[in-house]
């Protein structure tokens, strides 16, 4: 081809056809990258349908499908099993891509500072706390304890002269530790199980304290018992009247968040977006009012503040079950 002119032209439309043809630029490979995602993103959760990891994990991906939030469904997989590492194995074992992801709890806290298994934070991502829910401490309606100072000073005056409802190793177990050794006052223990059999235990008088969740205490409330205090990072509408042991002077809370985790070393785009999404569906109305009904704190922590905040948690707890001798 000799014709200098000819050849101008054949140069100016191959440039002309890669600026209209991003898939013809070398450097992607001969395509375009797609805006993530591509496809359903599959949340793991390890329990059965119908607890509120489940449910929370459930209305998210509702609001975030209704809402255009996402071009894919966030899909749930439920993975029920070894307190829930059955499904964070699943998730540490995927690509870090951000088509799979983890909604859990401080649960995993617990289960690595007794020893139960070695699932540790730093082993994920972390995207961030959608919100939580806290335990209160309660006694029998008929109780001469009408504060938390009352009981305190009959604990310092007579020690071990009353009696919590716990199982060995649990949240109320753990929460009564740490605050009696905030306090300065010494318990007894008698075995329980869950929430009905706590409740059986407190108004048969067997026990003279026993701890509820927000929503459980609401529940049982009618029954015969009052709250003396509540173990959140603050008060929340529908026990308003409940101070928190923080007010009280103590810093021992448990505020168990609905956190939501991706594999190590996550696309940093993907974690982003993903984070994002779920900060706008915590600020909506849908969801506040489904955590404000059901005795729940609404709120959003970004994912490496949410991993301090846990690996601080997991330090207090270490300490506790060392102390108590419960782990492995």
């Amino acid at each position: 081809m000799k014709n200098p002119r000819i050849k101008m032209l054949i140069a100016a439309g191959a440039v002309v056809g890669l600026t209209l043809n991003p898939s013809a630029d070398p450097s992607k490979s001969g395509q375009a990258q797609a805006e993530f995602p591509t496809k359903p993103i599959k949340v793991f959760v390890g329990f059965k349908p119908g607890g509120r990891t489940d449910t929370v994990a459930r209305l998210v991906a509702k609001y975030v499908q209704e809402n255009n939030l996402l071009s894919q469904p966030m899909i749930i997989v439920n993975k029920p099993g070894a307190a829930a590492a059955n499904a964070a194995r699943a998730v540490l074992g995927a690509k870090p891509d951000g088509y799979s992801i983890l909604h859990w709890h401080h649960q995993m806290l617990i289960t690595n500072a007794m020893g139960v298994n070695k699932i540790h934070p730093n082993d994920f991502t972390s995207l961030g706390f959608l919100g939580g829910g806290s335990p209160v401490w309660t006694v029998r309606e008929d109780s001469n304890l009408n504060t938390f100072a009352d009981l305190v000073d009959q604990l310092k005056a007579k020690p071990e002269s009353l009696t919590e409802a716990v199982g060995i190793g649990t949240i109320p177990h753990l929460m009564g530790v740490q605050l009696a050794s905030a306090a300065g006052f010494k318990t007894r223990y008698i075995g329980s199980g869950g929430g009905a059999d706590r409740l059986a235990k407190l108004l048969g008088k067997n026990a003279d304290i026993a701890l509820f969740s927000a929503a459980g205490y609401l529940k049982f409330k009618p029954q015969g018992i009052k709250a003396l205090l509540f173990f959140g990072p603050n008060r929340i509408p529908s026990i308003k009247d409940i101070p928190t042991a923080r007010e009280l002077g103590y810093d021992v809370t448990w505020a168990n968040p609905n956190w939501w985790l991706g594999p190590k070393n996550m696309d940093k785009e993907a974690a982003a977006k993903l984070a994002s999404v779920l900060k706008t569906a915590m600020a909506s109305k849908e969801l506040t009012d489904y955590f404000n009904s059901k005795a729940l704190d609404p709120y959003w922590t970004d994912g490496e503040p949410a991993l301090k905040e846990s690996l601080v948690v997991l330090d207090k707890l270490k300490v506790v079950v060392k102390e108590q001798n419960l782990g492995k």
